[in-house]
């Protein structure tokens, strides 16, 4: 192992000097600039015939191969220590090391970690020889002092030498490497800094772009999780979940950041990470960047639910008073409803009447909340769902030719999908529905939602045990609690099929009901007081039971049926 003295460059090396010179200041690549001086320093040197460049790593604090000439592609991989193997210990040193023969190679006192070996040999596995004969390196020092690396070449030919003078040259030449490869270096960096600011300004106005074209927070969502490659989630306090398309199945969050105006949380941004890869420092620009998207697009939805909010319970207050205006249908159909069939109404409340609920059970509700609007507009699309004093009022939407125990099982099944989700998410919410009767005329609607309301209400009161009612099962209740409202109400239900049936037809089922409820264990004088055929009067009573879609048979709808006629016949109502 020989250092180098001082020493003076003969003109042919001066020359050699000169191209490597006019070739490493030729460009201000970075990747050019390895290329062309680990060639050029073999150029000049004549009996090297390959080599490669480490440049120091300072994250990892490794020297990292920048460029090579005759080595395998894998000689990439390795990644030195500093005072590992000669190269490495050059670096440490800041000195020249000239190791004259494989003696000097293979013996030198700073040997090379084993994976590094391993490398090291597959790269060389070409050459006859399977090693070097010789090899020299020296420091990459810059014109402030700075070792940013070093420089080895290498005689793969078993006959050449390298001498003092080739590691003065090399020396010299690394120098003017250096410095080229400190003043690139800045280029790079200044490249490198003005791209981030660029796409920093060009994200920003996508960013405003999707905010003001109303493309939502998914989209945004996206756009970051490009930017940044990872993968996110976006949680806000209405309840709303979205998620990147890369989402991991089971994640972890790798970081959280809240969302606020001011002082008013709005939601949380989780960053998951699929591998040990962190956050870049330029990632943050972009994440508080959007951040500040988040909470306007948020602040900008919520003030279109809250508009939407007022519209819909203006519409829904003017419904319960009966206030059915010229215009209540087109205001109707602009808040989404599909007016051109028939309606059910239905009340549903989640959670128990006037409980304090914690934070979390009440985001738990909202989310059950959301599942319920969810479900409502897949399975009746066109509906129109509002909170109104903590009741959510439904009016759903169905085609005229609908009938009633088709979109009563629909609605069941939307209680039992809500009893799962509530399980799942364990919101521990109870939720029940109420509902009204199917609605063919909108001047009904307002008395329906009444009835929906009250169904609800006896639902709690009574502490019925299903999820799901109607008016039908609480009929004597609200007769007995009821004005004469209620009356005509249980009438109805029973008894205005058959008379729509009769005026329409010119038939006389109400009368046959009637005379029918007057002698049910007589038959035959039901018959004989019609002036009919006993025949004639079960054919009748048949009708009756298709027309309500009830069996009479049925001792308690057969009860109601009797208490209906009753009333009907003290009211004047079959007159």
């Amino acid at each position: 192992m020989v250092r180098t003295p001082e020493h003076h460059l003969s003109s042919a090396r001066s020359a050699a000097v000169i191209n490597v010179a006019n070739a490493v200041n030729s460009t201000l690549e970075l990747d050019e600039l390895f290329e062309l001086t680990l060639s050029e320093s073999i150029r000049a040197i004549p009996d090297a015939d390959g080599g490669a460049l480490f440049l120091y790593d300072q994250p990892s604090g490794l020297l990292l191969c920048r460029a090579y000439v005759n080595f395998d592609e894998i000689v990439e991989q390795i990644r030195l220590l500093p005072g590992e193997s000669f190269t490495g210990d050059c670096f440490k040193k800041r000195t020249p090391i000239l190791l004259s023969d494989r003696t000097e190679i293979l013996g030198y006192p700073s040997p090379m970690r084993s994976e590094n070996r391993r490398l090291l040999n597959h790269s060389m596995a070409r050459h006859p020889s399977n090693n070097s004969y010789r090899a020299m390196s020296v420091p990459l020092i810059t014109a402030k002092g700075e070792c940013i690396g070093v420089m080895t070449l290498n005689g793969f030919a078993e006959k050449g030498t390298f001498s003092v003078s080739d590691v003065g040259l090399l020396e010299t030449i690394a120098g003017l490497a250096a410095t080229a490869l400190e003043r690139a270096a800045l280029y790079e960096d200044i490249k490198i800094k003005n791209q981030i600011f660029k796409s920093m300004i060009d994200y920003q106005q996508e960013q405003l772009v999707n905010m003001n074209s109303g493309k939502g927070p998914d989209v945004m969502l996206e756009q970051l999780g490009a930017v940044i490659g990872k993968p996110l989630s976006l949680l806000t306090v209405y309840g709303e979940v979205y998620n990147s398309s890369s989402n991991p199945e089971h994640p972890k969050p790798l970081h959280e950041y809240l969302i606020r105006d001011g002082r008013q949380l709005l939601g949380k941004l989780l960053i998951y990470s699929d591998s040990r890869t962190g956050l870049r420092q330029t990632d943050d620009y972009f994440i508080q960047q959007s951040l500040l998207f988040f909470a306007l697009e948020i602040n900008r939805r919520s003030a279109m639910r809250q508009a939407e909010h007022k519209y819909k319970t203006e519409l829904m207050d003017h419904l319960m008073k009966g206030v059915l205006t010229e215009d209540f249908l087109a205001k109707a159909e602009s808040l989404g409803l599909d007016t051109s069939g028939a309606f059910l109404p239905v009340a549903v409340r989640i959670g128990n009447v006037g409980a304090v609920q914690p934070v979390d059970q009440l985001m738990k509700q909202n989310e059950i909340a959301s599942f319920l609007e969810l479900e409502v507009s897949r399975a009746f699309p066109g509906s129109l769902v509002v909170l109104r004093d903590q009741v959510y009022l439904l009016l759903l939407s169905v085609r005229h030719e609908a009938d009633y125990k088709g979109v009563y099982r629909r609605l069941s099944a939307i209680a039992e999908d809500i009893d799962q989700f509530s399980a799942v998410t364990k919101g521990g919410a109870i939720t029940r529905f109420g509902a009204g009767r199917l609605v063919r005329r909108i001047e009904k609607l307002p008395e329906e939602l009444q009835s929906s309301i009250a169904t609800l209400k006896l639902m709690e009161e009574t502490g019925f045990s299903g999820r799901i009612a109607d008016g039908s099962q609480f009929l004597l209740e609200r007769l007995i609690s009821g004005s004469g409202k209620e009356v005509r109400s249980f009438i109805d239900i029973y008894l205005e099929p058959i008379c729509t049936y009769d005026r329409e037809k010119g038939t006389e089922l109400a009368k046959t009901l009637q005379a029918y409820c007057r002698n049910l264990q007589r038959p035959g004088q039901a018959a004989k007081e019609l002036h009919i055929h006993t025949n004639t009067l079960q054919y009748r009573i048949k009708q009756i039971s298709r027309l309500l879609d009830a069996d009479l048979a049925d001792p308690e709808i057969l009860l109601n049926l009797q208490l209906a006629c009753r009333l009907a016949g003290g009211s004047g109502y079959l007159q």
